[in-house]
């Protein structure tokens, strides 16, 4: 029976919800408890469905939702067996297939999951289980064009109390486990930790934060009810289960719910086959709810359905990890119907924290109000990591967030102390502004301000405006130095396939629209892809490092100076150019002085 939900219209709509007591909303606080009462809502209901690589014509594996709860309860006595208790960790390192949901739920009911992205480098991999004190690794084998296991064997010396299982290791071992019962007595309350999940580190080692029970069971009733999620739906697990949204929104939510959750490629969205075959996919296995980041949504309003039926998807979805550019919103509705619902979250909310309202205005370029029992503001910061004063309605501040879903801190305590603002506030990193009605308007990350002189220009006036070009897929927009202003904004573009447009014409187009002439890019440069991280965001850090060489490398060339330049993170100064040549210190330290990024000069 499919449930009936409130309709989600205006913020007054969040308000009413809020009137019943949050603990009268939970049926349970454990979040493996919380999974078996969706797999008992059709025990012979398929809940998971695997292919390979998106290949409509090749193998397909299917599961129940008896056979599910099956393997999940095997792999949590598999792992008592190895000595897992509630505060061990298991990490799993290998690509999106059913083992890896197998390994994350069971590792729940034992003790604790951490999924680690296996494309990290090993010294990476190695910093992440040590923080983590990894009990259990299961890592995928010897596999044609993966690299997985030779990362694992470069550090395994290191990890003496770590038991290592290949995947068909850890497969195999199920079998031998019953999967009618637990073997062991488990009681979890809301504040013991289920997960362990990356947060940020597309450049060094990501921060592992820690996720409570109490945060996942309150998303997942705050999600189902917002989204109207019911057992009737099929969703792509498409996002990398190393990132929040994989781990909870494309595995617990679903299973919680007694969905349907296709695995379309062991690589989820960077499959290339994947993206070609979507609408057939979507078509095939009736798919309820369109699935992808900004990224990838640029990408399928540019690819025809070809006549594929897609009128099993709502008219509504969600994306997330990245602001999504009106231009597509609007593009999505308009080709497809489907309005696109662009949620503002991160790893340190458990997820979401503000999202458009499904059955009202989505006011495009917005994120949306807040989530019933949490709160969100902009504020003023004090300079002395505490908050100053709230901002005014429209007045830009930074984004700052409270509530159930809020983690209580990282793996390394270190961390934390630039995660909390007082009195329970979350500051996010990311400024916005809040308008009379509560939608919250997401206008940049603090970091990535560019800073041209007195002027503090947002990257995503520049994105927006280029996105609104017909031959542009994906802009990114970064500073470049400039001794004299600081920062100049220039931007880097990725045409649609078969699109022309040249970088003046697109300099034109921009400097014509964009309202502030200081925001104006000073130089556009065509890609033919534009670096993504493995969640789909574009890799500023590299473009603003790419900038720079550019510019130092100009400098000296200018100069007369022969010289490499290649520019990188720095652990101390953040950023760091080093310039290898024969020519005099000086005469380098003469030119590149003038600007504020730190240089050091290697001889050649």
């Amino acid at each position: 029976m499919t449930k009936r939900f409130t309709p989600i219209r205006t913020l007054a709509d969040i308000e009413a919800l809020e009137r019943v007591p949050l603990e009268e909303r939970i049926a349970s606080w454990d979040v493996f408890d919380l999974i078996r009462r969706g797999a008992a809502i059709d025990p012979a209901k398929i809940a998971l469905v695997y292919l390979e690589d998106a290949d409509l014509g090749g193998p397909e594996f299917a599961i129940d939702y008896r056979g599910l709860m099956a393997r999940f309860t095997q792999a949590a006595n598999l792992f008592h067996r190895l000595g897992v208790g509630p505060d061990d960790a298991v990490c799993t390192l290998m690509p999106t297939t059913p083992e890896l949901f197998y390994a994350q739920i069971g590792a729940i009911a034992a003790g604790i999951a951490c999924h680690v992205n296996w494309m990290l480098e090993p010294a990476q991999i190695r910093d992440i289980l040590k923080a983590a004190r990894t009990k259990v690794l299961i890592a995928q084998g010897p596999t044609e064009g993966f690299e997985i296991w030779d990362k694992v064997q470069a550090i395994r010396a290191e990890l003496p109390e770590t038991t290592i299982l290949t995947v068909e290791e850890f497969a195999a071992r199920l079998a031998a486990e019953p999967g009618d019962r637990l073997v062991f007595e488990r009681k979890r309350s809301a504040a013991d930790i289920a997960a362990f999940v990356h947060s940020g580190g597309t450049t060094g080692t990501p921060k592992l934060a820690k996720i409570a029970h109490r945060g996942i069971a309150y998303k997942c009733w705050a999600n189902t009810e917002i989204m109207a999620h019911d057992a009737d739906e099929t969703i792509f697990a498409d996002y990398p289960m190393f990132h929040i949204a994989g781990f909870f929104g494309r595995c617990i939510l679903p299973f919680a719910n007694g969905a349907r959750v296709l695995i379309p490629s062991r690589l989820g969205a960077r499959s290339k086959r994947f993206i070609a075959n979507y609408w057939k996919l979507v078509e095939r296995y009736r798919i309820s709810i369109l699935s992808g980041v900004p990224t990838t949504l640029s990408v399928l309003v540019n690819t025809p359905t070809d006549g594929a039926d897609i009128s099993s998807l709502r008219p509504y979805a969600p994306t997330g990890s990245a602001p999504l550019p009106a231009e597509v919103a609007r593009q999505m509705e308009q080709r497809f119907g489907i309005k696109m619902i662009a949620t503002f979250g991160a790893t340190e909310f458990t997820q979401n924290a503000t999202q458009p309202p499904r059955d009202g205005d989505p006011r495009f370029g917005s994120t949306g109000f807040r989530i019933p029992y949490t709160q969100v503001k902009c504020v003023a910061l004090d300079g002395k990591g505490g908050i100053a004063r709230e901002c005014a309605p429209d007045e830009i501040g930074v984004i700052v967030v409270k509530g159930p879903g809020i983690i209580p801190g990282y793996v390394n305590p270190e961390f934390d102390k630039a995660l909390f603002v007082g009195d329970g506030w979350v500051n996010s990193g990311d400024l916005g502004r809040i308008d009379k009605d509560g939608y919250l308007w997401v206008t940049g990350r603090a970091k990535d301000l560019i800073i041209r002189g007195g002027h503090n220009i947002e990257p995503a006036v520049i994105e927006e405006t280029l996105l609104a070009h017909d031959a542009v897929q994906l802009a990114a927009a970064v500073g470049k130095p400039d001794a004299y202003a600081g920062e100049l904004p220039i931007a880097y573009v990725q045409l649609r396939p078969g699109a022309q447009a040249s970088a003046d014409e697109l300099k034109e187009f921009a400097r014509a629209r964009i309202p502030e002439r200081a925001a104006a890019p000073t130089e556009i440069h065509i890609l033919e892809r534009i670096p993504l991280t493995d969640i789909g965001k574009p890799m500023k850090a590299e473009l603003r490092h790419e900038a720079a060489r550019r510019v130092f490398q100009a400098a000296l060339e200018s100069a007369g100076v022969e010289a490499e330049v290649d520019v990188a993170a720095h652990k101390v100064h953040g950023t760091l150019a080093r310039v290898r040549t024969e020519a005099a210190e000086d005469a380098v330290h003469r030119i590149l002085d003038p600007f504020a990024i730190k240089h050091e000069v290697v001889r050649a």
